[in-house]
């Protein structure tokens, strides 16, 4: 699953639309299913844009 995550989370910082964690929780809920904490979610964000 975590390759979902860090996929969707890739296309979204493309198109600029990760400072909204709201609407991201929102789209894996709906879209994938997934049931994720916004902490966590923060917590992959900042990784990523660690790692860029």
């Amino acid at each position: 699953m975590s390759d979902l995550i860090t996929t969707v989370l890739l296309e979204a910082k493309q198109k600029g639309k990760l400072k909204r964690t709201d609407v991201m929780l929102r789209f894996l809920r709906i879209k994938y299913n997934l049931t994720i904490t916004s902490r966590v979610l923060s917590k992959r964000i900042e990784s990523l844009a660690l790692n860029s």
